[in-house]
């Protein structure tokens, strides 16, 4: 196995919060390590895991660190610890059951380069592959100021295709560990109140969703969107009554969508039913309403093909 060398002044750091699966978190590294841009620090942060992750880390060398939470705090919680523990101008964050293609930070800092402070964030496209074993290509189409954009709808990316310049997130703060779910959404809210973002149009992440992950926990994923929602509420209040409900019920429609996937017809029915109510002139709100409406097999071959329409 190759070592980068370590630098005292790396320019961006990455900060990988891990939870058990050393075998993922072994992949993780690997591709950071494969980067083609240096000089970088990596810090792992092990939220209170029954695996000693330290063997690991030690086969990558000095530019790796290993820091641990004594009891489990969340995911969002072990990233604030590893921005707070690192230096770079720049914060790249990675999952450990995420991977990253070779130039992902290389072309993220080319993008930077040249720009002033009000270029915040930069993320770049992704490839998931599910548990079925489908695959989904999400390109990045938002750029400039998104905010009033974002407020309705995330259009940034999940966190392990984003890097953020240090200075942003010394002014907004970081993730808000007491929400649920969504506390990667909630942090691209308040950057993109303040900065621009912009996007590398290539896919440079490799997401691979786990059987035990946030995104099947629908009970644990209703609770985040219900308290993203109540902060969009307050962020909204002074905004024109159109555009507040356009953004009102668009996310109506993704807690009715995520009740639906959890089995509670009448609540998906009640939110997509305001959703439509608010702004009727989104046609995956009505199509997500049918879904519900109609039971379809929430496991079935069609819902999936119509589920990815109604997002």
């Amino acid at each position: 196995m190759s070592h980068r060398t370590p630098s005292d002044d790396p320019e961006i750091s990455v900060v990988v919060p891990v939870y058990d699966q050393p075998e993922l978190l072994v992949e993780a590294l690997d591709s950071v390590r494969d980067q083609t841009f240096g000089p970088l620090e990596a810090v792992v942060v092990d939220d209170a895991s029954e695996t000693d992750f330290e063997p690991i880390v030690d086969e990558y060398g000095d530019w790796v660190r290993l820091l641990v939470h004594e009891e489990n705090r969340g995911a969002a919680a072990a990233r604030n610890t590893g921005i707070e523990a690192t230096d770079g101008e720049f914060v790249a964050f990675l999952d450990a059951d995420d991977v990253w293609r070779p130039r992902k930070l290389e072309r993220q800092r080319a993008v930077f380069e040249g720009r002033g402070e009000d270029l915040g964030l930069v993320y770049a496209g992704f490839v998931q592959y599910d548990t079925d074993g489908s695959e989904l290509v999400r390109r990045p189409d938002a750029r400039g100021e998104i905010h009033l954009a974002e407020l309705e709808r995330d259009r940034v990316h999940p966190t392990s295709t984003v890097t953020v310049r240090r200075s942003c997130l010394e002014r907004v703060g970081g993730f808000d560990p007491s929400l649920p779910s969504r506390q990667d959404y909630d942090l691209w809210i308040r950057l993109t109140e303040y900065y621009r973002v912009d996007f590398v149009d290539e896919v440079l992440v490799e997401k691979r969703e786990q059987p035990g992950g946030i995104s099947k926990d629908f009970d644990r994923r209703i609770r985040g969107d219900l308290a993203v929602f109540e902060k969009v509420r307050k962020r909204t209040a002074d905004l024109d009554l159109p555009t507040r409900l356009r953004i009102h019920s668009f996310h109506h429609h993704v807690i009715g969508r995520d009740y639906d996937s959890n089995g509670d017809r009448r609540k998906a029915l009640a939110h997509l039913g305001l959703a439509i109510a608010q702004y009727p002139f989104r046609p995956r709100s009505w199509a997500m309403f049918a879904i519900a409406l109609f039971g379809v097999d929430r496991n079935g071959r069609l819902l999936g093909t119509l589920k990815r329409l109604a997002r």
